[in-house]
């Protein structure tokens, strides 16, 4: 069978997640926890090694407020133009950080970008790891206006539905909005894992 990645849960089950990649934005990054604790969710949260390396506390920080890491490569490359020597690297270098700091191995990868080809897939397989793409993205990383991050993920928000979030301003201010309405729409946001174990 063809490893592909995953893009949503199970259309059945009245479940969501957010993933947040995390290589900068460490100023939003308290605010964020807070408002996650607030409304006691807990999400995946998708770190670059590297960033692990500079900024464990904040690593520890995230770990210890229950929420599930993943491997967002060593150096936020383009994974595709990588050996297989490098694409290995890049998702081994990280888990190995993770694992110092955060004593967990992650069992998900998600490329920078979103970008990925056959060999990024079975490298991450090799690992015992899953590839995680997005249903839905806040392009956070260049809207300021938090309603347009609003407007770009409410009215698509669905049964299964990945969220691609950033720490930034414009998703920490558009986050209680989208969780109100999901709150609304009966649908309860998880970990990644919680996702797809429906």
């Amino acid at each position: 069978m063809e490893n592909i990645p995953i893009h949503q849960g199970n259309s059945n089950s009245a479940k969501i997640a957010f993933m947040v990649n995390v290589a900068w934005g460490n100023e939003y990054l308290e605010d964020l926890l807070m408002i996650l604790k607030e409304y006691q969710i807990h999400l995946t949260f998708f770190l670059e090694g590297r960033w692990v390396e500079n900024y464990s506390q904040y690593a520890l920080m995230i770990k210890l407020a229950g929420h599930e890491i993943g491997n967002h490569a060593y150096s936020h490359p383009n994974m595709i133009t990588l050996s297989i020597e490098d694409i290995k690297n890049e998702i081994t270098n990280t888990n190995d950080v993770i694992e110092k700091h955060l004593k967990i191995k992650p069992a998900f990868f998600t490329p920078p970008f979103g970008y990925f080809d056959q060999r990024v897939l079975e490298t991450a397989m090799k690992e015992n790891m899953k590839t995680i793409l997005w249903t839905l993205d806040t392009l956070d990383w260049k809207i300021e206006d938090h309603h347009e991050v609003i407007n770009r993920i409410v009215p698509r928000l669905k049964n299964g539905s990945i969220i691609l979030m950033h720490p930034t301003k414009s998703s920490l201010a558009a986050l209680p909005f989208i969780l109100n309405h999901a709150a609304e729409s009966r649908l309860k946001v998880c970990t990644i894992s919680e996702l797809l174990s429906s």
